[in-house]
């Protein structure tokens, strides 16, 4: 249906369907022509071909948030998150320029400039959002786009933070609580839950006859089962049942709670993901396979384990040095 040729150094495109109006235009390189040949081909077979509303490219990427943010981002998980970012965005230069002015240079230069100052994962959340706008407004909203600007933007690769493993010191004051945040600590260090799971653990979730915890709405809204060891159930025990939730405090009250018991216990350097971090490392520790500890943790990618699963390469040097 699409014919791409190549007349005096640039690449021209026609498109034609049977009882359709055939759709024409030239570009410099090749991936444009290819791109909008496609994305033709497909408004043809959905659709019928319809004259572009080129008006629609006197907006800008903030007209794109802002309908973005209403029609689709605040019914996500992650929208608290992301409107931080949101914002963040809406203040750059290249987020007033209207899309038909819009090149790949302005994005790249905010990136190449961002990069200098911030971490690359933070560069790279804001490249993704600006990214998943373009891909909605080209295929849901129909802007004639030619094609998405961030997709040829250089990002920087960042490097993977390695798993921060917890001493043995520290681990001997939390395994030895005396407070109810105390026992909070030693009950993610026992599950590896994440902290916006236990704030939301209610009573109704544990099952004492089978000593098991139901998480019903975790991160990636996959629910699971989670087992609970002998340190545990202890840990449950030890709070009062009076309130619906198991520990009646709020992912925020478990932030500045665990400050406090740092401070009070000279623990240093320890986040309290952290302990989630320690738990799943844990589980590899204790031969639990790969498949097994995703079910416990929750994670959808077997990449994501791996970082736990040499996470101590010591021990690996250990078992090593056992064989020889």
């Amino acid at each position: 249906m699409a014919s791409i040729r190549n007349r005096n150094g640039r690449w021209h495109v026609q498109v034609r369907k049977s009882g359709i109006k055939s759709a024409n235009r030239t570009f410099a390189l090749k991936s444009d022509a290819q791109l909008w040949a496609r994305e033709q081909e497909r408004t043809m077979e959905l659709e019928g071909y319809e004259k572009p509303n080129k008006e629609l490219l006197n907006h800008t990427i903030t007209v794109l948030l802002n309908r973005y943010e209403l029609e689709i981002a605040f019914v996500k998980k992650s929208y608290p998150v992301e409107r931080y970012y949101f914002e963040l965005i809406r203040k750059q230069p290249f987020a007033n320029i209207n899309l038909k002015s819009l090149k790949t240079e302005h994005l790249q230069e905010w990136v190449n400039k961002r990069n200098k100052t911030h971490r690359s994962s933070s560069t790279v959340r804001i490249a993704g959002i600006i990214n998943r706008l373009f891909n909605i407004a080209i295929q849901n909203w129909g802007y004639p786009i030619a094609f998405n600007p961030m997709k040829r933007v250089i990002k920087p690769s960042g490097t993977t933070r390695p798993i921060r493993r917890i001493s043995p010191d520290t681990l001997a004051k939390l395994k030895s609580p005396s407070t109810k945040i105390g026992w909070l600590a030693l009950f993610a260090l026992e599950t590896g839950m994440r902290r916006s799971e236990i704030a939301n653990l209610k009573w109704s979730d544990i099952s004492s006859a089978e000593n098991l915890a139901y998480i019903s709405d975790p991160k990636n809204g996959h629910a699971r089962h989670i087992p609970l060891s002998s340190n545990s159930v202890r840990a449950i025990r030890q709070v009062s049942n009076n309130n619906e939730y198991v520990f009646g405090m709020s992912s925020n009250a478990i932030k500045l709670a665990w400050q406090r018991l740092k401070i009070r216990s000279d623990i240093k350097g320890v986040r309290f993901h952290d302990l989630r971090h320690e738990a799943i490392s844990g589980m590899f520790e204790k031969g639990l396979t790969v498949a097994e500890v995703a079910m416990v943790s929750g994670h959808k990618t077997i990449s994501q384990l791996f970082r736990y699963a040499h996470a101590d390469i010591q021990k690996v040097r250990e078992k090593l040095s056992q064989q020889e």
